[in-house]
């Protein structure tokens, strides 16, 4: 690997935009996340379900949802802290979120102590409650990948297809 995995943090898009690393090559969110607008602890995401997410006739797949949500809730935090990973992530589907349609997202900073972060956020149309979603997050160590790659090149695939260490 010729890049230094552990230098990786989230930076602008060459337009600006805020991306992950999987969205950032793209210059656009695959899920369709906007931010709005930004107060104090409190970010404002605009969000529409692209069709190729549809779980359903006319609604949003489950998966997407929570994507939005890891998203979304890192980002809320990564105005702050640039290293971040997400330690648990809890979804509560309250109606089925539809396809196609403008949604909000408010995400909030609920705690930060040292490493540790709290998030929240709720996911609405049109003031209705959609989903609501709460998660841990923790500012990675200098190491983190390292120690990822690390271990992965300790594990080695059995005839069975599960992994193992080796």
């Amino acid at each position: 690997m010729s890049e230094d995995p552990d230098a990786f943090a989230i930076e602008p898009s060459p337009s600006g935009r805020l991306l992950c690393g999987g969205c950032a090559p793209h210059d656009s969110c695959r899920l369709g996340v906007e931010i709005s607008c930004t107060q104090g602890d409190q970010v404002r995401f605009d969000v529409v379900c692209p069709r190729s997410w549809r779980g359903g006739p006319g609604v949003a797949h489950g998966g997407w949802t929570a994507a939005v949500f890891d998203d979304v809730l890192n980002m809320v935090a990564l105005r702050a802290e640039p290293r971040l990973v997400t330690k648990s992530l809890a979804v509560s589907y309250l109606r089925p979120v539809p396809v196609e349609r403008p949604l909000h997202v408010l995400a909030r900073i609920e705690r930060h102590v040292g490493r540790e972060w709290e998030v929240s956020a709720e996911m609405t149309l049109a003031g209705a409650a959609l989903a609501t979603s709460r998660a841990e997050l923790r500012t990675r160590r200098p190491d983190h990948f390292a120690g990822h790659e690390a271990w992965l090149a300790r594990q080695s695939t059995s005839t069975n297809g599960s992994y193992e260490e080796s």
